[in-house]
């Protein structure tokens, strides 16, 4: 796998910026605050995106928001690899709650996300997946950071498991850590005895008190058998009573007389009571059905109404916000356009162009001016002069062929020079008369007219505030596309809280008029006299039971041809009712023992069904406790078997770097410890010098990078900062060598390692940032 291009349209300083990526090695160059970093940030991002990895539920990293460009509504970019002989595009945007990434064939264009593996978390396919890498492993291995050494959160154990598996001869997938989680899952499902909460600790927690529960039954229903045997002992005395009393005295029948003609006065009454009350039940009768459970669910409906009322009142606010402040977007940007006064940008630029050309012809004429010629004119006629005045005094010798040829000489100087310096201050005035022609030609006052100026420099600064005008608006028209966009969005959610609260006032609506009310107001009136008519029924039944009592009574002092006359009656009427109400008072106490208590066979039962769930619950924990143990086994078992390979591996790669250490050893969890040379003791890395230190995580990154994925491209970002020249030569040897099988990316600010690589005649691909 390779990776070709990375096009970068908004992330952290980069915008709109493409870079070309060759099969070998890649050089990445740049300063400090270059953007090394960021490329490589950016490749992880196209890869992987911004999630933090172990999480239930999607949330992003902290390089989410580092690298978010500032002042711009983009956040995206696209990456193109080649796999197998086939081109793969991806095109991700990273906003939140836009996040999206769309997979391309990149020859065909089709989009092919069902493909790859799907993340159910962040609800996206994955480009990697189908080869193994997860962000994790990808950081831990094949992705060198700056000066970083310590592995991510949880990554020793999968890069742990990513070995080994790939170690498994049987052909079979074996995911160790979904296994264990899976397990662990099931564990946590359970719960602990300890957690009230859990299902095994509810079990628990419910069988106990049904225990306590059981030991009040069986205590209540014991007390109730006792007072059974009381009412049953207590029934036998009065029926003894009774049969002792035979017939009364006639003092006893008149006194009886009267109470029953009492009697008779209390029946009359409570039955004018009671056809009064009769009538207004069957009046009120139509209320029967109307209570206050139905009315909470009716408030409810209404509250439910009003939230959504609320929700929609805010965003209307919102939208009226959003409309007024286009409005005010839009009036700016038709007072800056009626600035222009109908003229473009583009005309202008033209007509500014066409001035400043003419202008530069001006300043050209100006220019070619004839000094040095006059200069030089001069210095000639001087010269000649100068000889002729030697002559003429006989300075120059006795010879008269010497002082003739001097007068000649001097006389023909002076004549050039004259001739010259004419000529020279002839051109001067030419060409300042051709300047002063040339200051403004009529082109330039035809353009100064057209925008009512009145010279050269305030054409400039009308031609500055035209510009600075257009980027205003093209401001303005961004953010009123932002806006129009966020109204669109209010919109829709307006139109959805607008939909449910339709439905739930249709809902309501319906409800009323099965309750055959206008408004809620309506029904809890009707409430209120259903509770009226409750308490009417209970008063108009305590009024029957008592009419029945007397009635009783009276039917009981009645003869066979219907003449009031008391026969019988109780001299020992005190005990009679002492008993009766001793009766009466064990019945209920034994009703209130049994009341919300079931019976003790039952209770017993469901304690039986609890403690055969609990025991299946301790179960099923220590099975997956036995399952973990094997899990953990097999896992050291092969690490034991792998740990040579590895070990010698990365030893090597060590050694060849710094030609001092060798011996590597990597337990269980991926740490690394390496063997002193000296003294044959083990060290951690972290206890060597900062140098070595690298130099250990390089071989580390180098070797199981190159065990558990062949394909990746192996990016490093300033790998080489505190190696001596000796052990960098070597490591950049390795790097070369390990090209010629998969890419590598190489992010430097040092000249030293294009220096070196040339030296070692290694091939590059360069790219400067």
């Amino acid at each position: 796998m390779r990776i070709k291009t990375l096009t970068i349209k908004a992330f952290g300083k980069f915008k709109d910026q493409t870079l070309e990526l060759k099969p070998g090695l890649n050089l990445v160059y740049g300063t400090n605050e270059a953007g090394k970093t960021t490329v490589q940030t950016f490749i992880q991002g196209m890869f992987f995106g911004f999630y933090k990895p172990y999480r239930k539920k999607k949330t992003y990293s902290e390089e989410y928001e580092k690298y978010m460009p500032w002042g711009q509504f983009d956040y995206s970019g696209s990456l193109v690899y080649e796999v197998d002989g086939r081109e793969i595009r991806l095109e991700r945007n990273f906003l939140r709650a836009k996040d999206s990434l769309f997979i391309y064939d990149n020859t065909t264009g089709k989009i092919i996300n069902d493909q790859f593996k799907y993340d159910g978390v962040i609800r996206q396919h994955l480009p990697l997946g189908n080869l193994g890498m997860t962000s994790v492993i990808y950081n831990n291995t094949v992705n060198m950071r700056q000066m970083v050494h310590d592995n991510e959160s949880g990554s020793q154990d999968e890069i742990r498991d990513s070995y080994i598996e790939m170690q498994n001869s049987s052909g079979i997938e074996i995911n160790f850590k979904g296994i264990a989680r899976r397990l662990e899952e099931k564990k946590s499902n359970i719960g602990r005895s300890g957690q009230s909460k859990s299902r095994i600790g509810a079990a628990i927690r419910e069988r106990d008190e049904l225990q306590q529960l059981l030991k009040e039954a069986e205590a209540a229903y014991a007390k109730v058998a006792e007072n059974q045997e009381k009412i049953t002992r207590n029934q036998k005395m009065m029926k003894r009573i009774e049969t002792e009393n035979d017939y009364l005295s006639q003092e006893s029948v008149v006194k009886r007389k009267k109470e029953l003609l009492q009697s008779y006065e209390k029946i009359n009454k409570l039955e004018k009571e009671n056809n009064r009350l009769s009538k207004i039940i069957r009046e009120d009768q139509i209320y029967e059905d109307y209570n206050y459970k139905n009315l909470e669910g009716l408030k409810a409906i209404s509250n439910q109404s009003d939230r959504l009322s609320d929700q929609m009142d805010y965003i209307e606010k919102e939208m009226a916000d959003a409309s007024e402040h286009l409005k005010t977007i839009r009036q700016k940007e038709a007072a800056k356009r009626s600035s222009l006064a109908g003229h473009t940008l583009e005309a202008i630029t033209e007509d500014y162009e066409l001035f400043k050309k003419e202008q530069n012809e001006v300043a050209a004429v100006d220019k070619k001016t004839n000094v040095i010629i006059n200069i030089i004119s001069a210095l000639v006629a001087l010269l000649g002069m100068g000889l002729v005045g030697l002559a003429n005094m006989g300075l120059l010798g006795t010879s008269q062929g010497i002082e003739n040829l001097s007068l000649t000489v001097g006389v023909t100087l002076a004549i050039v020079g004259v001739v010259g310096l004419s000529f020279g201050i002839s051109e001067t005035l030419k060409k300042r008369r051709i300047l002063k022609e040339k200051q403004l030609i009529p082109i330039q006052e035809e353009i100064l007219a057209k925008y009512q100026l009145k010279d050269g420099p305030s054409f400039d600064s009308y031609y500055k505030k035209v510009v600075r005008n257009q980027k205003e608006l093209e401001q303005m028209q961004n953010e009123g596309e932002l806006l129009i966009i966020q109204h669109s969005r209010h919109q829709a959610g307006y139109e959805v809280l607008f939909e449910q609260r339709r439905g739930i006032m249709r809902d309501l609506e319906r409800k009323l008029a099965q309750y055959e009310v206008k408004s809620i107001a309506e029904y809890a009136e009707r409430c209120e006299k259903a509770q009226q008519l409750e308490e009417l029924k209970i008063r108009f039944n305590g009024n029957l039971q008592l009419l029945e009592n007397l009635l009783e009574t009276v039917n009981g002092g009645k003869t066979d041809d219907g003449q009031s006359v008391w026969q019988k009656a109780s001299p020992k009427s005190e005990e009679l009712l002492s008993l009766g109400k001793e009766i009466a008072r064990l019945e209920g106490e034994n009703s209130a023992l049994t009341d919300g208590i079931g019976l003790p066979v039952e209770i017993q039962e469901t304690i039986k069904s609890l403690d055969a769930q609990i025991q299946a619950f301790d179960t099923e924990i220590k099975a997956c406790n036995a399952a973990l143990e094997a899990l953990e086994t097999i896992q050291k078992d092969s690490h034991l078997e792998s740990a040579p390979e590895l070990n010698k591996n990365i030893g090597d790669i060590l050694e060849t770097i710094t030609q001092h250490y060798k011996g590597v050893k990597i337990d269980e969890t991926m740490k690394l410890k390496v063997v002193d040379p000296n003294g044959g003791d083990f060290k951690e890395a972290e206890q060597l010098s900062a140098g070595t230190m690298d130099q250990v995580h390089f071989a580390f990154r180098y070797g199981i990078g190159e065990l558990i994925s062949h394909e990746m491209p192996f990016i490093l970002d300033e790998p080489f900062v505190r190696y001596d020249k000796q052990r960098k030569t070597q490591a950049l040897k390795l790097l070369s060598e390990l090209s010629s099988k998969r890419q590598v990316i190489l992010f430097t600010c040092d000249d030293d390692e294009e220096k070196l690589l040339k030296s070692l005649g290694a091939p590059y691909h360069k790219i400067i940032l």
